[in-house]
């Protein structure tokens, strides 16, 4: 028999199949959001796979919900980039250090796909730098007064709530950090309506929140204030994982055009599969799909059993991310002039495979933070250190 897991992951293939694929390479070319597709992301489960039934979920595990992201990411990598900064990114710290009157009232409809949520840390002079965060958020009675602004926001425009970011004790750093869920309809919060034109992943809306005197109300405080880098360490390696399942997932998809391209494609009286150079690129793409899929699945392990993830979260992120780049631009090469042509997805794989090098920490930052978890596990095996 089996489990509901699996049955869940071999259907989302037809959800993806019939729902997804059609509308992705119209989407890019439009550079619009696809809402009616996220809205069926929800309804099939997507959204809810790794949130316990209470809130509507399926209570089936983050590798469940991760392994969904990967199958969209197949055919439109801007949706599951919106499904992360929505169910992850925005939907996680709510889960996480939300009052249980917030948790019921926003996480349903979130879940289901009624509503979308965003996730607004980045600023136009922060980025890696969290402590560089200039939004601030200060104590009015039974309110906080939210002023700042927020850049690169996925799904901004779109949002009915905004997970944001914002410095309630600014002398303190990373440590006066806190975290508001600002709802649609706050006065002084808006979207301002700018959409970023990009390079890839051009069907997942990002643009710009501004809050000017918002009041938000001390009951949508997420956790306690001025503790909202500790949810931030729990929600960002999350991430991670999620752009690393993006990232295998565009993988495997130009990984298959090529190998029915080198089916199929015939020179000088042979499969071009035979080529002895072809067979090499498409060899690396096997054994780096596999090796990105394996250190996916300790980083998801770790996280189901509630165990330290940054340096394996950053590992996996890193080393997809860097290789979806690679197989892409292999994949276009592999397809010579065709490849080129926008008449095929790798075009689009290839410019939304950039994205995951980026988003949720450059691959700079990622090196970064693995070596600094190698040299704290180093100095923690010192005796009397």
């Amino acid at each position: 028999m089996r489990s509901p897991d699996t049955d869940l992951l071999m259907s989302a293939q037809t959800f993806v199949r019939q729902v997804v694929a059609p509308v992705a390479a119209a989407a890019d070319e439009r550079e619009e959001f696809p809402v009616d597709v996220f809205r069926a992301a929800g309804r099939f489960g997507v959204f809810g796979a790794g949130f316990p039934s209470e809130y509507g979920g399926l209570a089936l595990g983050w590798a469940v919900y991760t392994g969904l992201i990967r199958e969209i990411a197949q055919a439109c990598a801007s949706t599951a980039m919106s499904a992360v900064a929505h169910a992850t990114l925005a939907m996680l710290p709510i889960f996480l250090g939300g009052s249980e009157r917030l948790k019921q009232r926003l996480l349903p409809a979130l879940i289901g796909g009624e509503a979308i949520a965003a996730f607004a840390m980045t600023e136009a002079g922060s980025g890696s730098d969290i402590a560089a965060i200039a939004t601030t958020a200060t104590d009015a009675g039974e309110h906080f007064l939210l002023n700042g602004s927020k850049v690169f926001i996925t799904n901004a425009n779109v949002a009915d709530v905004a997970v944001v970011v914002a410095k309630t004790a600014p002398a303190a750093g990373i440590l006066g950090l806190s975290l508001l869920a600002v709802e649609r309809g706050t006065p002084g919060f808006q979207a301002t309506g700018r959409r970023e034109r990009k390079l890839g992943m051009r069907a997942s809306d990002t643009g710009e929140l501004v809050f000017t005197d918002a009041l938000v109300p001390k009951d949508n405080l997420i956790g306690r204030r001025n503790g909202g880098f500790a949810i931030l360490q729990r929600t960002l390696p999350a991430a991670r994982l999620d752009m690393a399942a993006i990232a295998i997932g565009i993988s495997e998809r130009a990984r298959d055009l090529c190998v029915d391209h080198a089916v199929g494609r015939r020179q000088f009286g042979k499969p071009i599969g035979r080529f002895q150079l072809v067979q090499q690129m498409l060899a690396d793409m096997e054994t780096s799909i596999d090796a990105a899929s394996l250190l996916l699945a300790r980083g998801l392990e770790l996280r189901e059993r509630g165990l330290p993830l940054a340096k394996a979260a950053s590992e996996a992120k890193l080393f997809a991310s860097e290789m979806a780049v690679e197989i892409t631009r292999n994949a276009i090469q592999v397809h010579g002039a065709s490849g080129y042509s926008r008449d095929l997805p790798l075009e689009r794989l290839y410019r939304d495979a950039k994205l995951t090098e980026i988003g949720d920490g450059t691959s700079e930052i990622q090196r970064l933070i693995i070596a600094d978890e190698m040299i704290k596990e180093r100095l923690a095996r010192i005796p009397g250190r």
